[in-house]
């Protein structure tokens, strides 16, 4: 097993961010001398780029890529886990690590699929530390995602925090995981007619199979019109491979959201969206009509 600094290396997540005061500058008329003056607010600064990610008040701390490895490190250990991934995105804003356990495969309605755990920290200051789960079915790589809401409400980047990050490895559950993956498994087991089908694309774009290619044109943009096009060939592609059942409709959803749906030009962008972004939302809109129907 790969040690924290070896993870952090192999990862490009080798450095620190730091917390600086800002000041504001002001010409002194009578002497022609710019003035500074320390403001209440701080900038949260990666070391090694002088990038600002956010500005914040006194009481932020952040979080060390160190900090949150190590306690990774704690938290595999204690679950059985061993860390694969630990990816930065949008230049280090956010760091995902992803974790797996030893067998990690699961059958879901016929389809292969791997699972992952992953932690996601912030250093712009946009959410506080969180975990969640993620699978991905092997044949054809759909990626799918969200949050465990049971296990850390509350944790924010403050003085405390420093302490409480050492906590979470004795308060960790997997309960989230457990339940979504019970209903997926529901849902692999439940026919669905080809209205399906139509009333997704409605509750995902708000465009209504009954307008003509006209009234479409008149009411919503070519983008929306080609992501319902995409969307329509996804979930008939999937639910023709996979069956037509509510897994095999979720499935034409996340084939879009992995490989079609347009996200972030950045490097890790589309991974970003899965787990972070517009991505992960309609995954999680999608499962919840499901669940609904």
């Amino acid at each position: 097993m790969l040690n924290t600094q070896q993870i952090l290396e192999q990862n490009g997540l080798n450095w620190n961010v730091n917390k600086e005061i800002l000041y504001t500058s002001k010409l002194n008329e009578n002497t022609g001398i710019y003035e500074t003056t320390p403001t209440d607010y701080y900038g949260v600064v990666r070391e090694d780029t002088g990038e600002v990610f956010a500005t914040v008040k006194e009481a932020y701390t952040p979080t060390q890529n160190h900090t949150i490895i190590e306690t990774m490190q704690d938290i595999a250990g204690d679950n059985d886990l061993e860390i694969v991934k630990a990816v930065p995105f949008n230049a280090g804003r956010k760091v995902m690590v992803q974790m797996k356990r030893p067998n990690n495969h699961m059958i879901i309605g016929g389809q292969d699929t791997e699972q992952y755990i992953y932690a996601i920290n912030s250093h712009d200051g946009s959410s506080s530390l969180k975990f969640g789960f993620m699978n991905t079915v092997i044949f054809c790589q759909n990626q799918f995602g969200w949050m465990n809401s049971n296990a850390f409400s509350g944790y924010r980047h403050t003085e405390s925090i420093q302490n409480k990050v050492k906590d979470l490895p004795s308060i960790i559950n997997f309960s989230g995981e457990e339940e979504k993956i019970a209903e997926l498994q529901h849902f692999s087991g439940q026919s669905i007619g080809k209205d399906a089908i139509h009333e997704m694309l409605f509750n995902l774009t708000k465009i209504d199979r009954a307008m003509t290619s006209q009234e479409m044109q008149d009411n919503f943009s070519s983008r929306a019109i080609n992501i319902h096009e995409d969307l329509l060939q996804c979930m008939l592609t999937e639910t023709s491979r996979v069956g037509l059942t509510k897994w095999g409709l979720f499935n034409g959803v996340t084939k879009y959201t992995t490989h079609m749906k347009s996200a972030p030009l950045r490097e890790n962008g589309r991974q970003e969206s899965i787990i972070t972004g517009s991505g992960q939302k309609m995954n999680e809109k999608a499962f919840n009509f499901l669940k609904a129907y």
